[in-house]
């Protein structure tokens, strides 16, 4: 793996997420005066977006769910929506969900350990109990900068943006620096006003209320960084190139070891998934790396710009899926239990777009005809108690949003992110590959079952088993592609961890091999490129604070232009 992929996680664990760009400007030696938010993680919480319901109305206030045990604080802003026009499915024509309809924002008073007691700051439309509201969500946020003359944080605005882009950011040409009164805000608008100050971040909110505090850091240089980068090991990649098809391996591996694996990359935090591609068409590779925090991407084979998703909820994110050259990202964000509000993104330019949000539907990009491309967009409904729905659409994405097309048809226990598309048997027609609700592998030709394995290889769902995927590559050599995906050892097995599995054909049947020893961690990343493997590996913490800790291994034979050096 490149030293700028290692250098970048490295300094994510030391630096905090907001102002990324600054900071790694500063580690690169760009920057001429870094700083960062002393509590970022604070920052981070105290703004995090918080779904709750209205349980009470009144003339003068309302009475929402969530509390002081939820992390609900006094002065806290959230906002009501009501039921909006309704999105229907174009092949039935029935109602598959409903557009958000913000209509009020209100401010918390008085927070209690289950509940707490808003005000309304303002209301467009009739509010009533059950309608649901989310903290910090679609209200209009100003930035100015009032520190020093001459001072170099211009990217602040940017990485707040970035951190949270549920808020309605208004453009600096629209906002004076001097907005300093209550009159001036409402008149303008704006709701929170983040200013800048020489030594602070302050945030206001209506009435120019003070809400929080943090205090700014400064630093001299990159030299102030503790920490040093030699521990990195760094590889030339002079004269690599990156196929866009099925790949093939030099030499033909029964199977994996780490013990002789080279390690090309460490980061000091638990990766969910990693991917290298073309990512928007350049003839150079991108990594695509998802942390909890969000998604980051940048130049693999070494320093430059990057770019930056912040995410911080409400939901989890359990992965991402990606396309070759045209620069589209879908992430798949799931609220336990209730849904998702999945994210479509677009890389250009250095810089990850949002184009659409609050997606019910888990999306993914998938090579639906087995040529190594994945062409085609799917999305498929939520259901609360398998997780994957029986309705699966062809969809597109397009500056305007996603589109609907058509509904397809697909297997039982089909999900749009455990599946694969590849002619393993040769025969012209591609086979779909599953891993259905039960953990099982499934093998279907024309929506006819032809094989499955008797055991699991994933944990039952909804339990934590989303990130499995497979890869397409011609292994042993006899001309078929094989499927490479990360599994888990049998129920009866004492063995803990991801084994790397393949399944492909041979001598007239399909088989199932293990390629790989339990690793006693997660497998966050699978890429052919070239005649290697690069693998991410993603270990638990330790600590109950930690964050674990992410590998990069990189396996099979290198050429004599490919070389380690120290």
């Amino acid at each position: 793996m490149s030293n700028y992929f290692g250098k970048t996680l490295y300094f994510f664990r030391i630096g905090g997420l907001l102002i990324c760009y600054l900071l790694f400007q500063a580690v690169l030696g760009h920057a001429k005066k870094p700083c960062e938010v002393c509590s970022y993680d604070q920052l981070l919480k105290d703004f995090a977006p918080l779904s709750t319901i209205v349980t009470g109305v009144s003339e003068y206030s309302m009475i929402l769910d969530k509390g002081k045990f939820h992390g609900v604080n006094s002065g806290d802003l959230f906002e009501v929506y009501g039921k909006g026009a309704p999105v229907l499915d174009p092949d039935e024509g029935e109602i598959i969900g409903y557009i958000k309809k913000p209509l009020a924002t209100i401010q918390v008073i008085q927070s209690e350990n289950s509940k707490c007691i808003c005000e309304v700051v303002n209301a467009h439309g009739p509010l009533s109990v059950g309608q649901p509201a989310i903290r910090y969500s679609d209200m209009a946020a100003a930035f100015v900068d009032r520190s020093d003359p001459g001072s170099e944080r211009g990217e602040f605005r940017h990485d707040l943006v970035q951190a949270f882009p549920g808020l309605v950011w208004l453009d600096t040409s629209d906002v004076p620096s001097d907005v300093l009164d209550a009159e001036s805000m409402k008149a303008l608008g704006i709701v929170l006003l983040f200013a800048l100050e020489q030594d602070s971040l302050k945030v206001y909110g209506p009435d120019l209320d003070l809400l929080h505090v943090y205090p700014l850091v400064r630093g001299k240089g990159p030299e102030r960084q503790e920490y040093s980068t030699d521990i990195f090991k760094k590889i030339d990649y002079t004269g690599l190139q990156y196929g866009t098809g099925n790949q093939k391996f030099k030499i033909h591996p029964k199977s994996f070891d780490l013990d002789n694996a080279r390690l090309v990359g460490h980061l000091q935090e638990g990766a969910i998934q990693i991917d290298i591609l073309d990512l928007d068409g350049d003839n150079e590779l991108e990594i695509v790396y998802l942390l909890p925090s969000g998604l980051y991407v940048g130049r693999y084979e070494g320093p430059g710009e990057f770019a930056h998703y912040g995410f911080a909820g409400p939901g989890r994110l359990v992965g991402f899926s990606a396309i070759n050259t045209d620069g589209w990202i879908v992430l798949n964000v799931l609220l336990d239990g209730a849904g998702l509000r999945s994210i479509l993104l677009i890389y250009q330019n250095f810089t990850l777009s949002l184009i659409q949000d609050e997606i019910n539907l888990w999306l993914a990009f998938v090579d639906s005809d087995g040529d190594g491309l994945k062409e085609s967009l799917l999305g498929q409904d939520f259901d609360v108690d398998v997780m994957f729905g029986t309705k699966v659409y062809l969809m597109e994405s397009s500056n305007e949003g996603l589109k609907y097309r058509h509904r397809i048809a697909s297997p039982k226990n089909f999900s749009v992110i455990r599946s694969s598309w590849s002619d393993l048997n040769g025969n012209g027609l591609p086979e779909l590959c599953i891993i259905d609700y039960s953990g099982k592998l499934c093998i279907y030709e024309r929506e006819q079952l032809l094989w499955s394995f008797s055991n699991s290889v994933s944990p039952h769902l909804p339990e934590d088993g989303f990130p499995k995927w497979f890869i397409s590559t011609d292994l042993d050599g006899n001309g078929l592609p094989e499927l490479l995906f990360p599994g888990v050892p049998g129920e009866e097995s004492t063995l803990v961890g991801d084994w790397l599995m393949l399944v492909g054909w041979e001598e007239g049947r399909y088989v199932l091999k293990s390629m790989m020893q339990p690793v006693e961690a997660s497998i966050c990343g699978l890429v052919v490129v070239q005649d290697r493997l690069i693998t991410g590996i993603a270990r638990p913490p330790q600590k109950p604070d930690g964050k674990g800790e992410s590998f990069l291994y990189s396996f099979g034979q290198f050429s004599a232009s490919h070389h380690m050096s120290e």
